[in-house]
């Protein structure tokens, strides 16, 4: 049996990985990149250093690791000669870094070196979990890491398994609101919504599985995919959310929040907007059209619509995966 550790800060990670393993007979033990500073996102040659020194013995009894989340974990291993497999799954831009704990140069140029060198690497794996990430490192960095992208299959681990159900009455017909910023800042979902004379609930959910209670969730995306997206569709969760043109529209001069770098052009790169989604979505093209989808949508045919939608999408997932492990 494969001997894999997968390194990352993100739970949506962790639990994807540990159904991957389970799935195709491999162990995954994870570790959250902590190395007792606040900067920790910030992986400058330093750092990785430093973080090689103290854990390379425990690295070496590895069969294969594995980055995800941010790329720049995957320093560590790239400046230190590892000649094992190397899997870097992309999860937010490969050179994601935290500007308000920056302290160190970073990303600096022999990061960039270091992701150009690993492209040729027989042993070193680089892809995204969305096409806009394969885009980001061609189009904005001249970095081609061609066009393998493996998506979340949005299955659920035994890491959800001990959260608590969140206790909200009607649950079951009640829309749920998140705290997003689009979703409040730049336009008052609730205050909308409750003008519909819906039950909804405005506030944080505790996991997928707590999420799956509502009835729907009614939402304005942020970002170019997220695990939840994947995570919804497995759990036959209903999104609502404005169609590209009303978006735009929305938008326009207010405080718009996009996870950097956005371009309208660029939207349907987005899990949110790709043509292959069209039907796992219920888009509104105005708040009078959303009114009268949440009471005429029959809800029960979408369900199925996203469960027909999640078995392909799994396996052909798990597949992608095998050739990564196998070969």
């Amino acid at each position: 049996m494969l001997n894999i550790l997968h390194i990352s800060f993100h739970t949506g990670c962790h639990n994807e990985l540990m159904y991957v393993g389970k799935q195709l007979d491999i162990k995954i033990t994870y570790l959250e990149f902590i190395d007792g500073t606040k900067s920790k996102y910030n992986i400058g040659k330093e750092r990785a250093e430093i973080y090689w020194n103290k854990h390379q013995d425990y690295f070496n009894t590895f069969d294969a690791i594995i980055t995800s989340d941010t790329a720049p974990i995957s320093r560590v291993f790239l400046q230190n000669g590892w000649n094992k497999k190397l899997i870097i799954w992309i999860n937010n831009r490969f050179d994601y870094h935290d500007i308000s704990t920056l302290d160190c140069d970073f990303p600096d140029k022999d990061y960039y070196n270091l992701i150009r060198m690993a492209i040729e690497k027989e042993n070193v794996f680089i892809f995204g979990y969305t096409p806009f990430e394969n885009y980001y490192c061609k189009h904005f960095k001249d970095i081609d890491i061609g066009n393998l992208i493996i998506k979340p299959t949005g299955n659920i681990s035994n890491v959800y398994k001990f959260n608590n159900f969140s206790k909200i009455d009607n649950i079951e017909n009640t829309f749920f609101i998140g705290t997003y910023h689009n979703d409040n800042i730049m336009i008052n979902l609730t205050k909308i919504i409750e003008s519909f004379k819906v039950s909804n609930y405005n506030g944080r959910f505790n996991g997928p599985l707590d999420l799956a209670r509502f009835k729907a969730v009614i939402h304005i995306p942020y970002a170019w995919s997220n695990y939840a997206f994947f995570e919804a569709i497995y759990l036959g969760i209903i999104y609502f959310i404005p169609s590209k043109k009303f978006l735009f529209e929305l938008k326009k001069d207010k405080d718009f929040f996009w996870s950097p770098p956005y371009r309208d052009e660029l939207i349907e790169l987005s899990e949110w907007y790709l043509p292959e989604h069209k039907n796992l979505l219920i888009y509104f093209d105005s708040w009078i059209d959303l009114n009268i989808k949440i009471f005429t949508l029959n809800y029960k045919k979408q369900k199925y619509i996203l469960k027909q939608f999640s078995e392909k999408h799994n396996n052909d997932m798990l597949d992608k995966w095998r050739k990564i492990f196998f070969t």
